[in-house]
């Protein structure tokens, strides 16, 4: 426990955030004497009760349409027996002591979900304390529910609200005692998102709804390849453009300020820019792909050598060898990148929407040369990240922006302006090898992957000094129990700035790994789920997913010509999933997806409805990653700039999905991403199964 003394009106508990720590850390505060009473209670950063019993509980996430915002008010009201419709949710802006407050990585129930039931169940346990004492009655004999403490004994009971002053006055317990699952009122049961109604009458104001009354708007050129620079710019016509206020010039970019969207586009398209293209002028997608393939020719970096995989391989029966390809794609979201920057007296305030308020403070005060504790950031709904929120230089570009016209502005990107400057999902190459025993039993695994890591284009020939495990997700933490396993990544450069998208490697990985895995129990004559089993350990979570998976998509039905079954799973992010695919495939090469049975366990499924929204959400974005999605570079640049040239996946194209939720006691893990990586796989090797097409390089659209 550690302990942060203050000076303030009356004592405050829980103050320092749990999400540095993942535990409940605890913050005593020395009260000035003579102040009043609270009006409210207030026993940590995350539960706030007033005196007319209303429970705000602070959401220091950010909602991306993952329905975080309802799985942990859930969470909260349920260890708080707190009534839900006593309950508001808090968006604040950010704070240090909310912590490190990234929601990426299908981390935003992992990590709150102990830290918050603790600050509930705190709360709980004062407002317990207050009453008993209040009753001259001990605790242990007093229940809460629908805010409000009971004492069946002599039947009385008093609401939360009433409570609070004296709770107020209270130490909070050192070790909250937490309700059993046998008690959960709310927790794994479906309820309705708190945001449904007002997304579906149009009320919920995302990133480029916010009001802005007077603010001009912004858009900017940027250079055709990455890394480029402005040479010389003639902004005469565009100064002549009615409705453009400024043209505002950087290094690598120039900004047109004008009264509304149109204008500062038309400006935009008047700029006269000479460009300075750069190291990466003339660099094409052949040049790329041929640095990868001679990398993958080569050994890499050793993440993984278990149980001499090579000596097993030598010494095997027969020998499975393949090779398999992931391009280039963009996140592609909805909702282009935008927020409201206002920069006066040496500080800024950014509103819009991020997956990481903390790094658009970060990045706004390195791009501005301030302090920190000079930036405030509040954020929007996001309508659509996938990971493209990480990387927030629309918030610094803004700031430049309304710095240089002193006053605030909206910065705007375009569809073009957002596929042709992203934060990439890097390609990759895989080359796979295994060993069969003569009884057609695995004997050794490798894997080794040629692919940039997230930073090589920031860190240049540094970041191809040594290997990356991120890289290999999915291999060096595989839920197999391989006999034996060599894992290896040869890094190569990469000419474009790269991201994490949504599962990050582990959509690339599974598709490698799933689909030769069925290459292999051809090879050996076996069942591809039996071949998965035997190298399955007895009553391991994975286990269990894959026989609930083949159990209810009845694996494997009598195939037919032109219809296949596919298997596929995967582990990541705490969670284990599995997906069977249905695909029909005619005789003129018409692929149609029939059906997808997804299968998850994720621990404690918290509100199976947004668990299965996020299951449904990840099998189309999954569909349309393995269907179609590419992206080419030429010139040192991204080729493609809309939907016409980046297809995405379409309403006619999505399958029946049938989704099935394990509950259990196991540690809760995330939801958001787990589903796409056995997604691709599954449908390849359903494709396989219908027409005898092995798919190795995605998309499959054109094969």
């Amino acid at each position: 426990m550690s302990a942060t003394f203050c000076k303030i009106s009356r004592r405050e508990f829980l103050k320092t955030s749990a999400m540095f720590t993942g535990g409940l850390v605890l913050a005593s505060c020395i009260p000035e004497m003579g102040a009043a009473a609270p009006k409210r209670f207030d026993p940590n950063i995350w539960i706030s009760i007033d005196t007319a019993g209303k429970v705000r509980i602070t959401f220091a996430w950010n909602e991306l349409g993952q329905g975080a915002m309802t799985s942990l008010a859930m969470t909260a009201a349920d260890e708080l027996d707190a009534a839900w419709e006593d309950c508001d949710l808090h968006i604040p802006a950010w704070e240090p002591k909310y912590g490190y407050n990234v929601t990426a990585g299908s981390s935003s129930m992992r990590r709150s979900w102990q830290p918050l039931r603790e600050a509930a169940a705190a709360a709980r346990t004062m407002l317990v304390q207050a009453a008993a004492r209040g009753w001259v009655v001990s605790p242990e004999s007093c229940r809460t529910e629908g805010s409000r403490v009971f004492h069946d004994a002599t039947g009385r009971s008093a609401g939360y609200g009433e409570l609070a002053t004296a709770a107020a006055e209270l130490d909070p317990p050192e070790t909250p005692v937490l309700k059993k699952r046998a008690d959960w009122t709310m927790i794994a049961k479906p309820i309705k998102r708190l945001d449904t109604r007002d997304k579906n009458t149009g009320r919920t104001a995302y990133g480029l709804d916010l009001p802005a009354p007077g603010v001009p708007c912004a858009v900017a050129a940027r250079c055709p390849t990455f890394g480029g620079r402005v040479a010389s710019c003639d902004d005469g016509a565009a100064l002549r453009v009615a409705g453009v206020r400024r043209v505002v010039a950087f290094d690598d970019w120039i900004a047109v300020v004008a009264d509304e969207p149109w204008a500062a586009l038309k400006g935009r398209d008047a700029l006269d820019i000479t460009w300075d293209p750069g190291a990466n002028a003339g660099v094409d997608q052949a040049e790329i792909i041929a640095e990868m393939e001679e990398k993958l020719a080569s050994p890499g970096f050793v993440l993984v050598d278990r149980d001499d995989p090579k000596g097993a391989l030598a010494a095997s029966a027969k020998r499975v060898t393949a090779d398999y390809r992931v391009p280039l794609i963009s996140h592609a979201p909805m909702e282009t990148a935008t927020c409201i920057a206002d920069f006066k007296d040496g500080a800024c305030e950014i509103e819009g929407p991020t997956q990481a308020p903390f790094l658009v403070v970060n990045t706004v005060a390195e791009a501005l040369g301030i302090e920190r504790d000079k930036v405030k950031m509040t954020s929007a709904l996001v309508g659509g990240a996938f990971g493209r929120r990480l990387y927030p230089r629309y918030a610094a570009e803004a700031a430049l922006i309304s710095r240089k016209i002193d006053g605030p502005v909206r910065i705007l990107w375009s569809r073009e302006d957002e596929m042709r400057n992203d934060d990439y999902r890097p390609p990759s190459l895989h080359r796979l090898e295994a060993g069969l025993d003569a009884q057609g039993k695995l004997t050794a695994f490798a894997h080794r992957i040629s692919t940039p890591p997230l930073d090589a284009y920031a860190r240049g020939e540094a970041a191809l000094r040594e290997a990356s495990e991120s890289t290999l997700a999915g291999v060096h933490d595989s839920a197999y129990a391989f006999p034996a396993l060599l894992a290896e990544h040869a890094p190569v450069r990469s000419v474009v700035p790269l991201g994490a998208l949504r599962s990050v490697y582990n959509t690339q990985t599974a598709f490698a790994n799933e689909c030769f895995l069925d290459e292999v129990a051809l090879a050996a004559g076996r069942d591809p789920v039996d071949l998965r089993l035997d190298i399955l350990e007895p009553g391991s979570r994975m286990r269990k997913v894959v026989e609930t998976a083949a159990r209810v998509s009845g694996w494997p039905k009598p195939s037919r010509p032109g219809r296949g079954m596919g298997f596929a799973c995967h582990h990541c992010f705490g969670s284990y999933g599995a997906q069977v695919a249905e695909v029909t495939v005619d005789a003129s090469g018409n692929l149609k997806v029939d059906r997808l049975v997804s299968v998850m366990e994720c621990g404690p499924a918290v509100n199976p409805d947004a668990v299965r929204a996020q299951m449904e959400g990840g099998v189309a974005m999954g569909l349309s990653i393995a269907l179609h999605e590419t992206l080419s570079v030429s010139n040192g640049g991204v080729s493609q700039g809309n939907f016409d040239e980046y297809r995405i996946l379409r309403m006619d194209e999505m399958p029946e999905v049938e989704t099935h939720i394990i509950q259990s006691d196991e540690p809760i893990g995330g939801v958001g991403e787990p589903v796409m990586p056995p997604t691709a796989p599954a449908l390849c090797n359903a494709i396989h199964a219908a027409c005898g097409i092995r798919i190795r390089d995605l998309p499959v659209a054109g094969q």
